[in-house]
């Protein structure tokens, strides 16, 4: 989830320059997600109780995936911003859900290295992801990088949903 918004929040100001949007435009694409990341999280303790944490941990990771995906697609600011919003309702309910999940399952009492094992993942990855990507993006162009996000998120909503349940009882 970091590693994705770090990277949307990264490629969007170079892709919509490239579209030669103007310094305001491209701080409105942003700002929509801003905006959805904001709304996203007033309706967040409703969507847990309904849901569970899982299935909305994979929904955000479907918007997530869904908003790199229609990147590449966008060619003025308003479907840019459109697409931009699609991202931020995701990850914004990505963040805190993920945190959530490693305190109520990490052992009791062992809270805090797991805390410190994510932090660590977080960093590793804000270090380490732009030097990755931006070789992609200088090998095979920024569609490629949006596309191999919207992979890895799709692969992180695979790796969240819930266990199917089974029918029979026990």
């Amino acid at each position: 989830v970091q590693l994705g918004t770090d990277l949307y929040q990264f490629y969007i100001p170079i892709y919509g320059h490239g579209l030669g949007l103007s310094a305001s435009s491209i701080g409105s694409v942003l700002a929509a997600f801003a905006t959805a990341s904001f709304l996203a999280r007033f309706g967040l303790t409703r969507l847990v109780a309904r849901f569970g944490e899982e299935r909305v941990l994979a929904g955000a990771f479907w918007l997530g995936a869904t908003g790199f995906v229609l990147v590449p697609l966008c060619g003025n600011a308003v479907a840019l911003a459109a697409a931009s919003f699609v991202f931020g309702l995701g990850m914004a309910c990505g963040q805190p859900i993920t945190t959530m999940l490693m305190f109520s399952r990490s052992i009791e009492g062992r809270s805090g290295e797991m805390l410190g094992l994510r932090l660590t993942a977080n960093n590793l990855m804000r270090v380490a992801g732009p030097a990755v990507f931006g070789l992609f993006a200088s090998a095979l162009g920024l569609t490629a990088v949006f596309m191999i996000n919207a992979l890895m998120m799709a692969g992180g909503a695979y790796a969240s949903k819930p266990p199917a349940r089974s029918g029979r009882r026990t």
